[in-house]
């Protein structure tokens, strides 16, 4: 692809669509390969060009950024943010404006060889030029010029970014693109939801406050660093000017991504999946975007409701029209026109048409604060339901909150009275089962019988499901309440089996369905069972960004006694991460931890250090912490460590910390309470190889080593290990 690629910009140094691509995440680079040490510092001095912007004080800014490429001649940071403020600068003169920054970008990449923020911002000036050639350029720019904002108010407390942009056409351009979705605007507003529109110097990690767009991937394997819009909020300038002058509508698409998370409610959702479902089924999709999962379904058919006229781009994407939605896909076509009847119903004042809606938001307002304030949390429930009385993701959120008080009578009633609505809404018998998980916790039921009330009630709510994508939420749950119960083999059983027959229609559903195979995989090579290890490898050499299968694959290396190749796959991902600032502290305690099995003490204190001064330590992982301490001699931190860890409330945690407790009295030479710890640890979890392993060096009665032996087999056990 790469090599392709730079056969045609030797060819013509200003091909649109190799540009486009290369700034946009179709890049083998990560973002170690853009990075230099200098990069925030020089950012951070930058910031005052872009007050300057606000101001509308471009030639100010422009002159600040320049003293900064003098002062930093070997950074493309200042090159990158002076072309983006000329190409924003929308009512300069369009030679000066679009010579100026085609120069500059030009200049980036001979200096950062494929730096995917220049070749995207030639792709957006190369676009731009082109513009006045269209037919109706004229009429469109009057257009804009007389918009008038209905809703000034909310639209900038929404859309904030408009007013980065020097003049009115930034702000008209995002304006006339979004049709009656403007209704949106409260819903988004009282859940402080905004929407971002990064100018070409700011990407989205910075633009979203969120780090890990640096070194995350896309479902289809792109870089999110050079993304240029995001459903949770965000579409580049550049895709603004295009849509306005009748190129793909991107903001809008975005947009829809933003209030189809946020303010749709649970049934409307439903109805777009099982419209995407059918649409998939019968190949009736507009086209191949809308097919990867019902979020871009949804923000592909809503734009295509608005778009009577078809632009065919020579070399790039064409938008979807009203008349192709009706052709293709009647059924959702008929159902967009229903919701947007609905808006515009509101838009004109009745208010009860979004009722529903208002409930949505007042659960969403209600789970934000229900950890931190419950009385808050219930009032916002009852505003709820004051506006939809039946609207019945409300029942399973009061009784989240009762079952939090442990008020367990009180979280049931709730429930029942949702039943009384809806006795086949399925979320009603998972919320059961968590009830019930609540009250095993708290002493007043016992495993055995827990286990049972709550297989019963998933299985029960995967009976009534008809939503994939509530399916593949209830079988991780179900899968979970027996890993909790210290019930690894039921649980890789459930996982396995959605595996094989969970849905695949989508790419959210895939990527269940490799997790429900990644999870059993791992459980089994934790086991000591060689052969999952290649199919944990396949998972990260297809997804090499999914840091979470890195973890479960270096896991799986040391089970088998690979420890340097443990400690490869993790490094790997730790390079990507440490690029961005965003080094993972439970990842130096893996690499740790393999240099310890490795007999490499040394090593493993080094990588430790960045572990124990990190903000929180490792919570989730304080007990292999604890263990590696231990190992390497520094006793009286891991007792440390030990005690200020909170004691379990679920079989699973408690065995770790017997095991842990077990570990550390091997490791002083206290063999009585060793046992009692492993054996206890056994009780609670059968699937721990290394307490096997403890127990077998420990024992001194050959009854109870064979025994101990049976047991071994009875679980499959293939070997034991040091790894832990």
């Amino acid at each position: 692809m790469a090599a392709q690629w730079e056969i045609a910009l030797a060819v013509n140094p200003l091909h649109f669509q190799t540009h486009w691509h290369w700034g946009n995440g179709h890049t083998n680079l990560t973002y170690a390969d853009y990075a230099a040490d200098d990069d925030e510092k020089i950012r951070n001095e930058l910031k005052y060009a872009d007050t300057l912007v606000r101001a509308n004080d471009v030639p100010g800014a422009l002159k600040f950024i320049l003293s900064a490429e003098k002062k930093y001649p070997a950074s493309v940071i200042p090159l990158l943010h002076r072309g983006s403020v000329y190409y924003s600068a929308f009512e300069m003169d369009p030679a000066i404006r679009l010579d100026s920054s085609q120069a500059i970008f030009l200049r980036a990449l001979q200096m950062v060889k494929h730096y995917g923020p220049a070749h995207n911002g030639l792709s957006a000036v190369i676009k731009s030029k082109r513009i006045p050639y269209l037919r109706v350029y004229d009429s469109i720019m009057n257009t804009l010029k007389t918009t008038k904002i209905s809703n000034l108010e909310d639209f900038t407390k929404v859309f904030p970014d408009v007013a980065y942009y020097p003049g009115t056409l930034a702000r008209a351009m995002v304006w006339n693109q979004l049709y009656t979705s403007i209704v949106y605007f409260p819903f988004l507003t009282k859940q402080a939801n905004s929407f971002r529109i990064p100018p070409l110097h700011i990407d989205l990690a910075v633009a979203m406050g969120q780090p890990s767009f640096r070194f995350m991937t896309t479902f289809d394997n792109r870089q999110w660093m050079d993304i240029r819009g995001v459903g949770s909020g965000a579409a580049a300038i550049e895709y603004v000017e295009r849509g306005a002058f009748l190129e793909r509508n991107v903001i809008l698409h975005e947009y829809v991504h933003l209030f189809h998370g946020r303010v749709l409610t649970d049934q409307e959702n439903r109805d777009i999946r099982s419209h995407y479902y059918k649409a998939m089924k019968e190949k009736r999709t507009l086209d191949y975007y809308s097919q990867n999962n019902e979020s871009e379904y949804f923000a592909q058919t809503y734009p295509a409701y608005f778009e009577p006229v078809k632009v065919h781009p020579l070399d790039f994407k064409s938008m979807n029209t009203t008349n192709d939605l009706k052709k293709k896909d009647p059924e959702m076509y008929a159902f967009l026109d229903k919701l947007i009847r609905k808006e515009k119903r509101y838009l004109a004042g009745d208010t009860s048409a979004m009722a529903s809606n208002w409930s949505e938001v007042y659960i969403n307002l209600s789970d934000r604060v229900r950890n931190m304030n419950s009385a808050l949390a219930a009032k916002l429930l009852d505003t709820a339901l004051q506006y939809d009385a039946r609207y019945l993701p409300a029942f399973v959120s009061y009784a989240e909150i009762r079952i939090a008080a442990k008020d367990f009578a009180a979280a049931e009633d709730w429930l029942k009275k949702g039943v009384k609505i809806d006795s086949n809404y399925a979320p009603f018998y998972s919320a059961m089962a968590r009830v019930v998980s609540a009250q095993q916790a708290a002493g007043l039921i016992n495993g055995k019988e827990s286990v049972a009330k709550q297989a019963t009630l998933y299985a029960k709510a995967t009976k009534l499901e008809t939503d994939y994508q509530e399916l593949a939420g209830i079988n991780i749950q179900f899968r979970d309440m027996y890993r909790r119960n210290g019930l690894i083999n039921e649980s890789v059983e459930v996982a396995e089996a959605y595996a094989k027959t969970g849905s695949t229609v989508s790419t959210y559903l895939r990527d269940r369905r490799d997790d429900a195979a990644a999870y059993a995989a791992s459980m089994r090579a934790l086991l000591g069972d060689p052969s999952t290890v290649e199919m944990l490898k396949k998972f990260v050499e297809q997804k090499p960004q999914n840091f979470e299968y890195r973890n479960l694959y270096s896991d799986a290396l040391a089970a088998q006694g690979q420890y340097a190749k443990a400690i490869g796959t993790i490094s790997e991902a730790q390079r990507i991460l440490a690029a961005s600032g965003n080094a993972r502290p439970d990842y130096f305690l893996k690499i740790a931890e393999n240099y310890n099995f490795l007999g490499k003490k040394d090593s493993a204190a080094k990588y430790l250090q960045p572990v124990m001064q990190a903000k929180g330590r490792v919570n989730y992982d304080q007990f292999r912490l604890v263990r590696l301490l231990g190992a390497i001699g520094k006793m009286q931190d891991a007792d440390s460590v030990m005690n200020k860890v909170p004691k379990g409330t679920d079989n699973f945690a408690l065995a770790q910390q017997a095991y842990t407790r077990g570990y550390l009295a091997e490791l002083k030479g206290d063999a009585a309470e060793s046992v009692k710890q492993y054996e206890a640890a056994l009780e609670l979890n059968a699937y721990l190889p290394q307490v096997y392993a403890g127990l077998l060096k420990l024992y001194k009665d050959e009854k109870k080593i064979s025994a101990l032996k049976e047991k071994m087999t009875a679980i499959k056990l293939i070997q034991v290990n040091k790894a832990f």
